[in-house]
Order: structure tokens, then C-alpha cells, then sequence
């Protein structure tokens, strides 16, 4: 990692959540802020989301979504920021995979995310990818075994998503040091920016690994507050954590 560097901020947000009007007012204003936007694609059994995006998918499933009412809103948005596309893999299978790159690909998505598909069986996946030019974000997990965890630091592609929890999104991290050895232990064998999720809730959780990781991803927290407060209050959470990341690293820089 290179110490010049920000620190980065990778928001999830639901796509049509909580109503397709009101997901587009919040991707304008998240991308104010975002280096990168992950938005994830509703599903009926999402096994490793936690209640909060788990009863948001639900409702919006419930209102008719099809995937194909993503493409079209992110084709009808410029984007100046990367978008990293999250979804489990039966959806993708049901459109058709080398559809369902394409269509990726014709809306401008850069990456995408399937955590039910493991690198063991990827290959496929990440040919399709690859094809259309779209990246393939992998994980690791504080149980990911050093053997693995080398062979998928080594093939990272746009950043590598390090969960911060061995549960589902929107649980508490209970070990910080397990996370700060993990980020280590990557380092070895990757470049690639190293994104940790899964129990960032807030500036507090995130500073403590401003040492380990390049980016942070909020998910569970944020699609509270999207239903939940206005624009404006949004806004001002976007804009209280990036500056207090950066304003922590900027000290950390002057204390060198």
C-alpha cells in the first residue's frame, strides 16, 4: 500500500431501495463521495446478509423487481465512479451468464461481486467476465487458510473484499488483531487495494484499521439510514467519514 494514498470509501447501496425514485436521488448524492459504489441486486435467500439488507431486499422484491430494471437505471446514469455489481449467483444463472455479463458491460458496470461463488469453481465465471472487461472482485475470510488465501491474494483483480466477520453483514467485528494479521498476511501476495466489510458501521469502526486496510465498505448501516433520514442526513454521514479517514491518515503522515 502506498502511504500517499487516501483512504477509500466504497458504499453498498440496494438497488430500487426503498423505491426506485428515491435509490436514484441516493445514488446522486453517494456518488459525491464514493470511489466506488457496490450495489446489490436483490434476492430471496441472501445467505450472508444480515436482517437489515435481508428485509430490504424483501420489500423490494415484493414490489416485482427484475435485474433488468437495474440495467436500465444505470444506463439512464452517467457514472463517475466505479460500480462494483453485487449479486448470488442464481439470479445470474437464471438471466444466463454470458447475458447477464453483456448486459453488465452495455450499463457500464467495472466489477462484480457473487460471494456464493468460490474460487474453486470461478473459472467459468471469471472468463465471462473477463470477456465483457469487467473485473472480478474475490474474498477472504478470517478462515481462509494460508495456502487459499495465497492463490486468491495472488489473482485479485480491482480490490480484495476481506471480511471483517466470520457472520453475516451488519454483525459486530469481535477480533481486530485477527483482522490486522489477516491484512498482513495478504499483503504478501497482492497490491490490489484491500477493502474490509462486514461490520463498519461507523467512523469509530473504521479507524481502527486505518494501518491494515486501504478501503472500507458500509452496507448494513447505510441502507438504515437510507430509509430512515433524509438526503441531507445522508449526506452528512458520507461526509463526516471521509473526512475522518483522511483526517486520520493526514496525521498519521505528519507523525512519520
Amino acid at each position: 500500500m502506498n502511504d500517499d494514498e487516501k483512504k477509500l470509501f466504497f458504499p453498498y447501496l440496494l438497488a430500487n431501495y426503498p423505491s426506485t425514485a428515491r435509490f436514484l436521488d441516493v445514488l446522486d448524492v453517494t456518488t459525491k463521495y464514493a470511489d466506488a459504489i457496490e450495489i446489490g441486486i436483490p434476492f430471496s435467500d441472501p445467505v450472508a446478509d444480515g436482517p437489515v439488507i435481508r428485509e430490504a431486499a424483501a420489500s423490494v422484491l415484493a414490489r416485482g423487481f427484475q435485474i433488468e430494471t437495474i440495467f436500465k437505471v444505470l444506463q439512464r446514469k452517467p457514472h463517475e465512479v466505479p460500480i462494483a455489481l453485487m449479486s448470488y449467483a442464481n439470479p445470474i444463472v437464471a438471466y444466463g451468464l454470458p447475458e447477464f455479463m453483456k448486459a453488465c458491460k452495455q450499463c457500464g458496470v467495472d466489477f462484480l461481486i457473487v460471494p456464493d461463488v468460490p474460487m474453486e469453481e470461478s473459472a467459468e465465471w471469471k472468463t465471462e467476465a473477463h470477456r465483457q472487461k469487467i473485473g472480478w472482485i474475490s474474498f477472504v475470510s478470517l478462515l481462509t487458510r494460508s495456502e487459499r488465501l495465497e492463490r486468491i491474494a495472488r489473482s485479485a483483480e480491482g480490490f480484495l473484499y476481506l471480511l471483517g466477520v466470520t457472520g453475516i453483514t451488519g454483525s459486530s467485528i469481535h477480533s481486530p488483531e485477527a483482522i490486522r494479521q489477516k491484512a498482513r498476511e495478504i499483503r504478501r501476495y497482492s497490491r490490489v487495494p484491500l477493502a474490509l466489510g462486514f461490520g463498519i458501521r461507523s467512523v469509530k469502526d473504521a479507524l481502527a484499521y486505518m494501518d491494515s486496510v486501504d478501503a472500507y465498505i458500509v452496507g448494513s448501516k447505510l441502507i438504515e439510514l437510507v430509509s430512515t433520514t433524509s438526503l441531507k442526513g445522508l449526506e452528512t454521514f458520507y461526509k463526516e467519514f471521509c473526512q475522518a479517514i483522511n483526517a486520520e491518515k493526514a496525521t498519521e503522515q505528519r507523525r512519520v
